[in-house]
C-alpha cells in the first residue's frame, strides 16, 4: 500500500506540472483593472468595465477597430417620475409625476445628462395618387371618354402613366400591343422548330452539314448516296447489302472480299489464285493476281494481274511496276509511271511519264506524253469517249446468288 501511495504522488507531481496552466496578468488600458488570463489568450473583455482589448506579448493593447457606443436600455421601476422634467419620445418634455412606460437609453459618453429618451422620426404625409383605369393606360378608350369618367378637379398625372412608356414605343408582342390587337398572339408552326430542322420532303441539296458519299453497288452498278457515318447499306435498286467497311491485308490470301470501304494491300501481303475483291479506293503495295472491281482510286505500286475488266475514277501505275490488265481498263483519269500492258479507255486525260509505257490501244479525251513515255498501240484521241458503267439487270440476292 505504501508504494503504491508514494507512485501515486509521484505521478500528480510529475503530470501535474506538465499539465498545470499558465496564466499571465493583464492590465485593462482603458481602467487600469488587473486580472489573470491564459497564457495562450489573444483578446478578452475587461471584467470591470467591460472594455474589449486585445492581448500581445502578454500586453494588454487597447483594441484598433470601432468602439461601441455603450447605449443600454433603462426600464424604471416606479410608475412615476420624480426627477426633473424630461422630454418625452414625441418630443414634448413631462413634467414630475407623468407616467414613464416609455424606453429610456442612457449613453456612456453622456452619464452625467441622465436618462434621455430618443426622439422619434417626424411621419412622412402619404399622399394618395389618383389613377386612370386600365383601359385609358392601355388605350381602349379616348381621351374624351376619360374625361367623362372623371371629373376636371379629380384629373391629376397618373402615377402609373406618368412613368409609364407610350403606346407607340412598346415592343412588339407586349400585353399592351396584345391587347390594342384585340386578338390573341398566333405563333407559327414553323417557329417552334428547332433552327437545324430539315424537312424531309424537301430534296437534298449539296451544301448539307453532312454530305453523302456516293456508293457504287458490286451487284447492279447503280450508285446512290449514303452517308458518310453509315458502316453499311442496302442497295436501293436490287437490296444487295453493301459493306462499307475498311481493310487491310497484311499477309497472302486467297479469297473474296467484296466491300465498298478501303483496301490497302501491305507489301507482305498479297491476293493471288484467282481471288475476286469489290472495294472503293484500292492501294496495291504487294502481290496481287485477282479480279478487281474498284469505284474510286486503284494505285498500284506493286506488279500484277488484275482480271476482268476494272472500273475506276482514276488509275495510277507506280513507277517500275508492271501491271497487266488483259480484259482492258476503262477510267476517268490515268497516270502512267510505270508500264502497263492492256488496252485504256479513259473519258478524260492520260499523263504518261518519262518513266511511263504504254502497250496497248488507247482511247482518251486528252493524251500527255512527256520526253521519254511511249506508247505501244492503236491512240484515239476522242472528244466523246465515255466510260459509263452500264447496269445490270436488278434481281433479288436472296434468291439468286
Amino acid at each position: 500500500m505504501l508504494y503504491f501511495s508514494l507512485a501515486k504522488d509521484f505521478t500528480a507531481l510529475v503530470f501535474g506540472k506538465f499539465h498545470r496552466v499558465r496564466k499571465v496578468s493583464l492590465t485593462c488600458p482603458a481602467c487600469g483593472h488587473g486580472q489573470e488570463e491564459p497564457a495562450l489568450v489573444i483578446s478578452s473583455f475587461c471584467r470591470a468595465c467591460g472594455e474589449h482589448f486585445r492581448v500581445r506579448k502578454g500586453i494588454a493593447i487597447e483594441h484598433p477597430g470601432l468602439k461601441v457606443s455603450g447605449i443600454a436600455e433603462i426600464r424604471p421601476d416606479k410608475p412615476k417620475i420624480t426627477g426633473p422634467a424630461a422630454p418625452s419620445i414625441d418630443g414634448e418634455k413631462k413634467t414630475a409625476g407623468s407616467s414613464a412606460h416609455e424606453t429610456w437609453f442612457v449613453n456612456a459618453e453622456d452619464k452625467e445628462r441622465g436618462p434621455h429618451a430618443l426622439a422619434r422620426p417626424e411621419k412622412e404625409e402619404v399622399v394618395e395618387n389618383v389613377g386612370i383605369s386600365a383601359g385609358a393606360f392601355f388605350g381602349l378608350l379616348s381621351e374624351e371618354a376619360t374625361k367623362a369618367l372623371l371629373n376636371d378637379d379629380d384629373l391629376v398625372e397618373p402615377a402609373i402613366g406618368g412613368r409609364a412608356d407610350r403606346r407607340d414605343s412598346l415592343a412588339r408582342g407586349s400585353m399592351a400591343a396584345l391587347i390594342q390587337s384585340n386578338g390573341p398572339s398566333v405563333v407559327t408552326e414553323k417557329d417552334r422548330l428547332p433552327p437545324n430542322y430539315v424537312d424531309p420532303d424537301s430534296p437534298r441539296r449539296s451544301g448539307d452539314l453532312f454530305p453523302g458519299n456516293g456508293v457504287r453497288c458490286y451487284r447492279c452498278y447503280h450508285t446512290q448516296i449514303v452517308s458518310r457515318f453509315a458502316r453499311s447499306t442496302q442497295c436501293e435498286r436490287c437490296s444487295a447489302y453493301i459493306s462499307l467497311a475498311n481493310y487491310e491485308i497484311k499477309s497472302v490470301k486467297c479469297h473474296t472480299l467484296r466491300t465498298r470501304g478501303n483496301v490497302s494491300i501491305a507489301k507482305r501481303g498479297g491476293l493471288i489464285n484467282g481471288s475476286e475483291i469489290a472495294s472503293h479506293h484500292l492501294t496495291v503495295s504487294g502481290a496481287i493476281d485477282a479480279t478487281v472491281d474498284c469505284s474510286g482510286e486503284a494505285i498500284f505500286r506493286h506488279s500484277g494481274v488484275v482480271r476482268g475488266k476494272l472500273f475506276c475514277e482514276r488509275l495510277i501505275i507506280g513507277k517500275k511496276c508492271e501491271v497487266r490488265f488483259p480484259d482492258g481498263v476503262m477510267t476517268e483519269r490515268a497516270e502512267i509511271n510505270g508500264h502497263l500492258i492492256g488496252d485504256v479507255t479513259c473519258s478524260g486525260k492520260v499523263l504518261i511519264t518519262r518513266t511511263g509505257i504504254l502497250e496497248g490501244n488507247l482511247t482518251a479525251v486528252d493524251l500527255e506524253t512527256r520526253e521519254g513515255g511511249r506508247v505501244s498501240g492503236k491512240t484515239v484521241i476522242d472528244a466523246g469517249t465515255k466510260t459509263e458503267l452500264p447496269l445490270k439487270k436488278g434481281f433479288n440476292p436472296t434468291i439468286i446468288g
